[in-house]
């Protein structure tokens, strides 16, 4: 069968229709899936809406079981900070011509290879769990404003940012 999405029984968070549910009552139906929305609607069971499109990175879906549907609630900079995935991070900008453009800046000027260093190691304490966001914002600026990233660059790092959670936390100003 097609997939229904979800329903939610009297109001408890949403699950998708199950093979076999025992109601209060000790009435038994194997049959659900089977059922037109205003049938199931009838037994209890209520087509549950899709949570919004916000990210991951930024909010959390909490079912509220008075209005059955889901709340988009925005989370502390603490969470939003414990979801960015630097490894995701790190692994899409190598294959990226931003990458190459920073790298080559790096093996031209002693500087520029001290600012990307620096960077790579902030990056990997940060995969190890100790990241250190204004550290890391400050060197971010700085390799922006020592590189000369082309508009197509500063999108890939952008497209990334999105991907790894970098944006609920990080800028690229």
């Amino acid at each position: 069968m097609a997939d229904r999405g979800t329903y939610s029984p009297n109001g408890a968070y949403p699950q998708e229709l199950p093979d076999y549910w025992k109601f209060f009552d000790g009435t038994v139906r194997t049959d659900l899936q089977e059922l037109s929305d205003s049938e199931l609607e009838t037994l209890g069971w209520f087509k549950a809406p899709m949570p919004s499109a916000s990210s991951h990175f930024t909010h959390d879906h909490q079912w509220n079981s008075e209005t059955m549907s889901f709340d988009s609630v925005e989370l502390d900079e603490y969470a939003k900070q414990k979801r960015v995935n630097y490894y995701i991070f790190w692994n899409l900008l190598l294959g990226t011509g931003a990458y190459s453009t920073i790298k080559t800046a790096a093996s031209q000027s002693l500087s520029t290879n001290t600012l990307v260093t620096e960077f790579i190691a902030l990056l990997n304490d940060a995969k190890m769990g100790h990241a250190s966001i204004d550290r890391i914002q400050e060197s971010l600026n700085q390799i922006l404003s020592n590189i000369s990233l082309s508009s197509e660059e500063l999108a890939e790092i952008q497209e990334i940012f999105t991907l790894s959670g970098m944006f609920a936390v990080y800028t690229l100003a």
